[in-house]
C-alpha cells in the first residue's frame, strides 16, 4: 500500500483574495487608517501595511497629520 500527499501549487493559494477582519481606526483629524489592537489604554496602532505587526505607533498621535489618537478612551 501507498499513500500520496497532494499539494496544490503555490499560485492557487495566491488567487484567494480573503478580506481584512483586523479592526482599524481612522484619524479624527485627517482620517489616516491604522490598524488597532487591543482596548482602552492598551490600545496599540500599527501602519496597515506592518503586517507582521513589529512596528507600532509609539506615541499615539498620527503619523500623517501629528493629531492624538484615541487611548483611555473609546473613540
Amino acid at each position: 500500500m501507498s499513500s500520496a500527499t497532494l499539494i496544490a501549487p503555490a499560485d492557487r493559494h495566491a488567487a484567494i483574495d480573503m478580506p481584512d477582519l483586523r479592526p482599524t481606526c481612522s484619524c479624527p483629524e485627517c482620517g489616516h487608517v491604522l490598524r488597532v489592537s487591543g482596548l482602552g489604554r492598551h490600545r496599540v496602532y500599527f501602519e496597515l501595511t506592518d503586517e507582521r505587526a513589529d512596528d507600532p505607533v509609539m506615541d499615539r498621535v498620527c503619523p500623517v497629520c501629528g493629531h492624538g489618537l484615541p487611548g483611555k478612551n473609546p473613540p
